[in-house]
């Protein structure tokens, strides 16, 4: 049976605060003249928390745990600064605080020392949105928040699903930190904190309840953030599209996504403990509130020694057209780089190409900055996808003459373009991080078709779109489609590969002959064959998570289907699907695509070792290797060796981009380095081979066109 429970708010001087919002986690009300609340009080409800307002801070704590209340009084203390217009914030996630493994207290502590020196005076307040512990434990709560005591700014805490989990019900975390849901005023906006784990695995009526009615009571014109650990899409955002919410922010995915919907973005910042599983690096994003209007700063932590600092936004130099060096390089018509991995077979490999040494023969800035998407060579042209992870501009593609460097054209998305595109008979064909697939002119860049993969808000697309049988196919487990090159319509649609993205999937379906093979990671389908023409299924492998592939397929000239997954490369038969040979192998979960040439099979690695594999039967020819540290871009990895991009065969020599700014050549038949380059900037991304060329993209946003040193 409920009980009735009366406080008061007060000022430090005494005077009472009237107007403040006060919740038992199911009811809001607001204090009257005398900063006088009443509300009910039930068994089951833990806390009484209030809202303290714009220029407020509570002095104490801004909850009252009704296990061990004496009085339900709250005391606050004049802000000034939080009254200001402007303000900045930071957003930190999924730190992961352990006390036996990966992420500890310490690694935390570092973190928040560099984010101050960082941000300086700028930022005024922290937001940890989720999976502050690796478990939830109570040891981790005692490391987290003996790390958090290091910080010089206030910390606001939102729990994920390691901390509030099924066994634990968010106990441990209402031990140490509080309600599971608030709210805070900051200047003009309103936070609200949302318990997306006890949405999900709870009750959440009391606090949906809860929130409608705190959202209710806002002025109407009142700008609103959400920090929701989880990345949720319109299913639920829907729900709340009458209120003026701005952005959400979340985590949980260890991955960088931007996603406009109205008036509302939503952003997905990557994991601050370690590498994300996009291969995204470490880093905390920068809020900055200023003229009504909210901007942000990705801010990616990179260690001092290796380079002085990285953003995935355009760094200021990166001016479209901008170019640095002389022409001389020459692709080869015939022998261009038409795919990602430069074929349907996504071999990486080309029969010829330049000769090492290489030299640096220009750069061309992009207008937007580069990860993993490897450029394309046709038609004398470049054609490489960009992103930009904190603003619309700098997402879409570039064509850039491939001679001379000099800008064709670009084509603005309206989200980031993750992985390469595809050509095919003068049009170009990408895909958007949330699946709006684009068919457009190549020599012009005018948009000719689209189409949408399903809801956007569900979407996280990393693959690159392969062209065959007049035919682009694409997309994710609940929804891979056959779409006419010509007119962007549907020939076929699978929706039965899995659910809908979970984590996602990096891997690009490859072609052999009336075929084509298709993978992903996290789905109920690990790998599977199907007809090109019809989209029927010739076999599929459902194994489970040690089948996970990681990385695009690759097929060989006699179908033979070569694979990275949990713990093994392995080879496969295209007819049955059979296991042809399986070798043990750590890959540290990065999305490398292995090269195939001349019997011999590349794969690298997050720890900065390439190794050779003999083709027929596995064998392990070679391996070579890094000494140095720089796991920029390894998932789940804070320390280790360097991170490798997908490697690509020219010729006699397999070249490499290293997280640590390098570029180098290897021997195919000994693994000898031959020719290195130091790029001084971080490369994730393949590079393109055509004629004397060889481009690749950087970090940094520029492409680099290489050629023969003695062309």
């Amino acid at each position: 049976m409920a009980k009735l429970i009366q406080g008061h708010i007060r000022t430090e001087s005494g005077s009472h605060m009237p107007n403040v919002c006060v919740s038992n986690g199911r009811e809001v009300v607001q204090t009257d003249t005398h900063g006088e609340y009443q509300l009910s009080c039930r068994s089951e409800d833990r806390f009484v928390f209030m809202t303290a307002p714009a220029g407020y801070l509570a002095v104490g704590k801004f909850y009252i745990d009704l296990k061990n209340a004496g009085n339900f009084d709250f005391t606050l203390r004049h802000h000034p600064e939080g009254e200001n217009t402007s303000f900045s914030f930071v957003q930190i996630t999924d730190t992961h605080i352990s006390v036996d493994k990966r992420a500890f207290a310490s690694h935390l502590e570092d973190d928040l020392a560099r984010i101050h020196r960082d941000v300086g005076g700028l930022a005024q307040f922290i937001v940890a949105s989720g999976d502050l512990t690796a478990g939830g434990g109570r040891e981790e709560y005692h490391a987290y928040l003996r790390a958090v005591a290091t910080s010089t700014l206030p910390v606001y805490h939102a729990a994920g699903n390691h901390d509030d989990d099924a066994e634990i019900q968010g106990v441990n975390f209402m031990d140490f930190l509080g309600p599971l849901y608030y709210s805070f005023d900051y200047g003009p906006v309103h936070f609200i904190v949302y318990d997306g784990e006890g949405h999900l695995r709870r009750d959440g009526a009391h606090q949906n309840c809860w929130m409608r009615a705190n959202l209710e009571i806002q002025p109407s014109n009142k700008p609103v953030i959400i920090i929701n650990h989880f990345p949720w899409g319109s299913e639920f955002y829907n729900h709340w599209k009458t209120y003026p919410i701005i952005a959400t922010l979340s985590g949980h995915w260890h991955s960088c996504r931007i996603f406009l919907d109205g008036r509302t973005v939503h952003y997905n910042t990557p994991s601050l403990g370690f590498g994300g599983i996009d291969q995204s690096p470490r880093a905390y994003r920068l809020f900055i509130y200023e003229g009504g209007k909210l901007r942000t700063e990705s801010r990616a932590l990179v260690s001092p020694q290796i380079f002085s600092g990285i953003s995935f936004r355009p760094p200021p130099d990166n001016v479209l057209g901008v170019v640095q060096g002389f022409e001389g390089v020459h692709p080869e018509p015939g022998a261009d780089w038409h795919l990602f991995h430069g074929n349907p077979r996504r071999t990486g490999s080309a029969a010829m190409g330049p000769e090492p040494p290489l030299s640096l023969a220009w750069r061309a800035g992009t207008g937007g900055s580069i990860h993993m998407a490897a450029p394309l060579v046709a038609e004398g042209s470049i054609f490489q996808s960009t992103k930009n992870e904190d603003e619309l501009f700098g997402d879409g593609l570039a064509a850039i003459d491939a001679r001379a460097g000099t800008l064709c054209w670009r084509h603005s998305t309206d989200a980031a373009i993750k992985g390469s595109p595809a050509y095919c008979n003068s049009r170009l064909f990408a895909v958007t991080v949330t699946g709006h697939v684009l068919g457009l002119a190549a020599e012009s860049g005018k948009l000719l078709w689209s189409y949408q993969l399903g809801d956007p808000s569900q979407r996280w697309v990393y693959s690159s779109p392969l062209t065959g049988h007049g035919r682009v196919y694409i997309g994710v487990s609940s929804h891979f489609v056959a779409l006419n090159q010509e007119s962007g319509d549907v020939v076929w649609i699978r929706d039965d590969f899995g659910q809908n993205d979970f984590l996602p999937s990096y891997a690009s379906p490859a072609a052999f002959g009336k075929y084509i093979v298709v993978a992903f990671y996290t789905q109920r389908t690990n790998l599977t064959v199907l007809e090109a023409e019809t989209g029927q299924t010739v076999w599929t492998k459902t194994e489970g998570k040690p089948y996970h592939m990681y990385s695009t397929p690759v097929v060989g000239e006699d179908g033979t289907i070569y694979t990275v997954s949990g713990g093994a490369v392995r080879a496969f038969d295209l007819e049955t699907g059979e296991v042809e040979w399986e070798v043990p192998f750590m890959l540290n979960r990065i999305q490398a695509t292995p090269a195939l040439a001349e019997g011999r099979l590349f794969v690298s690695t997050g720890s900065g070792t390439l190794h050779a594999f003999e083709a027929g039967s596995g064998r392990k020819l070679w391996q070579w290797g890094l000494s140095e540290n720089a796991p920029l871009f390894t998932p789940y990895a804070r320390e280790g060796g360097v991170t490798l991009a997908s490697p690509v065969v020219a010729g006699n020599c397999v070249y490499v981009a290293a997280a640590n700014g390098y570029l180098y050549a290897l021997d195919t038949s000994s693994g000898t380095c031959v020719w290195k380059h130091n790029l001084k900037v971080p490369l994730a991304a393949p590079p393109a081979i055509s004629g004397n060329g060889l481009w690749v993209g950087g970090c940094d946003g520029f492409v680099y066109a290489f050629v023969s040193s003695d062309t």
